[in-house]
C-alpha cells in the first residue's frame, strides 16, 4: 500500500512540483513507512518556498534545533507568515528568547492581533502597558486590545483609552459596557446613565447609516 502511494505521490510531485499538499502527503507516506521523510519535505520546501504549510511540515519532521533553521529559512521566504513566526516562538525554550522572536515578528506583521496577544501574554504589567499602547495603534479594530489596555490603566487613563476605543469602534457594545462599569466602580451612577444614553444614541446613529439591502 505504501509503495503504491509512494509511486502515486512521486508522480504528483514530479508533474506538479509547485503543489504544496503533494509534498506534504509524500513526506507523510515516507514517515508512515518508517523511512526518513526529511529529504522529501526538503525538496518540497525548495519547490514551494511560498507555501507556509510545507515549511511547517519541514520543521515538524526535524529535531527542535534543526527546526529552528528550517523556520529561519521559511521566514526569509515568507516574512509575513503569522503561523511560521508563532511556531518559531514556540520552539524557543525561554520567555526571553520567545519575546525576541515575537517582537521581531511584529516588525514584519504589525497588524496581527494573534502576534500581539501572544507577545503581550509574556510581558509583565509595565511592558504589557507599553505594548498594548502600541497594539491599539496597529490593530485599532481589536476590542480585546482596547479592553486589556483599559484594565491596566489608572481610572483617568482608562477613561481616555475607552474614549479612543469608542472613536475607533463606535458600534462595539463591550466598550460602552466597560466604560459604564468603570464609572460604576468609582461610585458615579450619574455617569453610568450618561454613558448608556450615549451608547444608545451612537448605536442608533450608526445603524441608521447602514445601507438597506
Amino acid at each position: 500500500m505504501c509503495h503504491q502511494a509512494r509511486l502515486l505521490l512521486k508522480s504528483v510531485t514530479s508533474t506538479n512540483p509547485k503543489h504544496g499538499p503533494g509534498w506534504i502527503a509524500a513526506a507523510r507516506v515516507e514517515e508512515f513507512a518508517g523511512k526518513i521523510a526529511r529529504k522529501t519535505i526538503k525538496a518540497g520546501c525548495e519547490a514551494c518556498p511560498d507555501n507556509e504549510d510545507v515549511w511547517l511540515e519541514g520543521a515538524r519532521l526535524q529535531t527542535p534545533e534543526n527546526a529552528k533553521t528550517v523556520l529561519a529559512n521559511a521566514i526569509r521566504n515568507l516574512p509575513t507568515s503569522v503561523k511560521i513566526w508563532l511556531r518559531a516562538a514556540e520552539l524557543e525554550t525561554t520567555n526571553a528568547s520567545k519575546k525576541v522572536v515575537l517582537r521581531r515578528a511584529l516588525e514584519f506583521v504589525p497588524n496581527s492581533v494573534k502576534l500581539w496577544k501572544t507577545a503581550i501574554e509574556l510581558e509583565g504589567v509595565e511592558d504589557a502597558l507599553i505594548m498594548l499602547g502600541r497594539a491599539v495603534e496597529c490593530v485599532p479594530h481589536s476590542v480585546d486590545m482596547w479592553l486589556a489596555l483599559a484594565r491596566l490603566e489608572t481610572y483617568e487613563n482608562a477613561q481616555k483609552v475607552l474614549n479612543r476605543a469608542r472613536e475607533a469602534i463606535p458600534t462595539e457594545p463591550a466598550i460602552w459596557i466597560t466604560a459604564s462599569k468603570l464609572e460604576e466602580a468609582q461610585g458615579k451612577p450619574h455617569m453610568v446613565d450618561k454613558i448608556i444614553e450615549m451608547a444608545i444614541s451612537s448605536l442608533r446613529q450608526f445603524q441608521a447609516r447602514e445601507p438597506t439591502l
